[in-house]
């Protein structure tokens, strides 16, 4: 045990038993997060649908760790403050980890994951090295079946505790409205997109909380000039590297959207480039191209690790530099009926209801007795 994790444990056990004293408040929900300061994507959309349950108390204990002295800090005292929530409310909602969930709950609590992706081809959780194991979760939303073996071992959960009825923000893809109000949206924001072909550059971090976040390098200047006066290049990083820039050259046709949803980017490209992140789950709803840029494949899958078989799954060229990828968008041959195939594999629901689903699923906790 490192000389953190036993500090935290000398604070945090003294405060837990003090806990005890407080009673679980049978029509209690907190909303637990130490990845983001407000209400995001999923956490937003069912506290929306909350508010329309008045018998329902529901609390939000939100905090963003921050890798500096202050931020340490913060987290701590916002742990501190988490830890008496969890430990009074009848359900917990994580979008991601907690320590407190693991190692301070009352058995009594129930904990539901709603996670923040819609899959996973990396490895992650407890299948990879971390500074702590993950436990003590009850339930563990996912968007298909083939996600059970892979979550449960991930959450240390068994495979009936995932629950494959989807994630509520996977509806606004579903939704053709939506997301052609979303188109609207970023082409007034970005009029100089208008008549060109838009590529959105959207690719995960590299590096862990361990250590320094990072992203892998691209050309996009480069990959500009190959393509042409016909194509635009928006770029969205991982939230974790939203202050990164990748064009040094303030080019008003490479943007840099860190800002904004990827799901209002979605709705303006005709081509997604990214490497292991999630969103190409998300993306192949819409049935457009996906491209792969994958130069350290060989590295990630050695020291990360994948649960997909990525060269086989992956519905999309696989690309080790920039000038393959320029060459498959100009050559524009893709085949849409296997990102088709790809996006019924991983959604076990097309309908856009999973907010219907997940809503009604809290109900059914909240109503089990104590």
């Amino acid at each position: 045990m490192s000389l953190a994790r036993l500090v935290l444990n000398m604070i945090m056990g003294p405060m837990y038993v003090i806990t005890l004293l407080f009673p679980i408040k049978p029509n209690k929900i907190a909303f637990i997060s130490l990845s983001s300061e407000k209400l995001e994507g999923d956490f937003k959309i069912i506290a929306r649908k909350l508010e329309e349950h008045p018998e329902y108390e529901v609390v939000s204990v939100l905090a963003k760790f921050k890798r500096n002295l202050p931020g340490c800090f913060a987290y701590f005292f916002a742990l501190l403050k988490q830890l008496y929530h969890i430990n009074t409310s009848h359900l917990v909602l994580l979008d991601s980890n907690n320590y407190a969930v693991s190692y301070f709950k009352k058995k009594q609590v129930k904990v539901l994951q709603v996670w923040h992706a819609s899959g996973a081809i990396k490895k992650f959780g407890n299948d990879v090295k971390r500074s702590y194991p993950i436990k003590n979760y009850d339930y563990v939303l996912a968007c298909a079946d083939i996600w059970k073996p892979y979550y449960a071992s991930a959450f240390e959960v068994k495979e009936e505790q995932v629950i494959p009825i989807g994630i509520p923000r996977t509806d606004r893809i579903f939704s053709k409205k939506r997301m052609k109000k979303y188109q609207k949206e970023i082409e007034a924001l970005y009029p100089q997109i208008l008549g060109h072909k838009v590529v959105l550059y959207a690719p995960t971090f590299r590096g862990n909380v361990m250590q320094d976040y990072h992203y892998e390098k691209i050309d996009l200047k480069a990959m500009k000039q190959t393509l042409g006066e016909a194509y635009c290049i928006i770029y969205k990083l991982h939230p974790l590297l939203r202050e990164a820039s990748l064009d040094e050259m303030n080019d008003p046709m490479i943007i840099n959207a860190n800002d904004i949803s990827i799901k209002r980017l979605f709705a303006v490209s005709d081509y997604l480039i990214s490497d292991y992140s999630s969103v190409i789950f998300e993306y192949s709803v819409l049935g457009k191209p996906v491209l792969f840029y994958t130069p350290d494949l060989a590295q990630y899958q050695e020291e990360v690790g994948m649960y997909l078989d990525y060269e086989a799954i992956m519905p999309g060229p696989i690309c080790y530099d920039e000038k393959e990828l320029s060459a498959y968008i100009l050559a524009d041959q893709f085949d849409l009926k296997r990102i088709k195939q790809f996006r019924n594999q991983f959604f076990r629901y097309r309908d856009g209801k999973s907010t219907k689903r997940v809503m009604e699923f809290i109900d059914e906790i909240m109503q089990t007795p104590l």
